[in-house]
This record gives structure tokens, sequence and C-alpha cells, in this order.
């Protein structure tokens, strides 16, 4: 946070004008340049003091939210193995609903190039440099009324 030598001139806010909240609105404001006036001086525990009281509610209510969507994007998971699990169990590839379209991506193999290998040797051997990448199994959830894609 800025201090400032100069207080402001209503006892509104402990700062620098330039960091109140009233500065645009506030006609009696300073003019100066918080980093060339000689006045200010940068304070760094106040200002952490200042953001955690302005914000707690925010980081609380942040935290919290968090700790949902870890909980949900879990329930989430486990929900897109057993549907998995039920479409490879049945042989359903593609489902349709009025709600969401599943459809059944089954594991697959990639090959990737090894980069470490590949700038040690000349491009016209990166075939060499390639190794499989195995690729997990999972069902595409997709929205319907423009709403996102959604992968497990």
């Amino acid at each position: 946070m800025t201090k400032c030598e100069n207080p402001c001139p209503f006892g509104k806010f402990d700062g620098c004008c330039n960091f109140c909240p009233d500065r645009a609105s506030c006609a009696d404001g300073c003019p100066e340049n918080p980093e060339k006036c000689g006045q200010a001086k940068f304070d760094e525990e106040a200002g952490l003091q200042a953001f955690q009281q302005s914000q707690l509610a925010t980081l609380n209510a942040i935290a919290s939210l968090t700790v949902h969507k870890k909980a949900i994007e879990e329930q989430e998971k486990a929900m897109k193995a057993a549907l998995y699990d039920a479409m490879m169990k049945f042989g359903v590839k593609k489902f349709e609903s009025d709600v969401l379209n599943l459809t059944l991506v089954a594991p697959s193999n990639s090959t990737a190039i090894d980069s470490a290998k590949l700038k040690k040797k000349y491009p016209a051997i990166a075939a060499e440099c390639s190794k499989p990448n195995p690729k997990a199994g999972y069902v595409k959830i997709t929205l319907k009324d423009g709403g996102a894609n959604a992968k497990g």
C-alpha cells in the first residue's frame, strides 16, 4: 500500500490519494504522481493487510468454491467412468437425449516425438526417436443449446 505523509483532506482514506476509491470524484485529491512526489512511501505490510481485509469475503468464497469444485469434479469423474464401463459392456458407441449426447471414445495409442532425442539427431531420422504414447478412453459429453464440451 502506498502511504502518504499528507492525510486525506476528508479523513476518508489512509494512504496515497492516487489509490483512494473516491479519487475520481474528489476535488481536493492530490494531483501528484506518487512515485515522484516525495511524500508517498510504499508499505508492503500495510498493503497486504488492506488487501486481506478488503478481500476476505472473496478469498473465503473462492476457497469454498474450490473445495466444492474439487468434490464435484471427483464425482463427475466417477460418473463418467461408470458411463464408460456401461457403454463398453453394452456396446453403445453413441447415445443421444434431449439434454446431452454421449460418444464413446475407445482407448488408443498415438506416437509422439521424443524431443530430447530429436534435438540430438538429424530431422531425417526423427522416426527413430518416436515412442508409443497410450491414451485412455473416455466419454465425450456435449451439452445441447451451445453448451461447452466436457471431456473426462
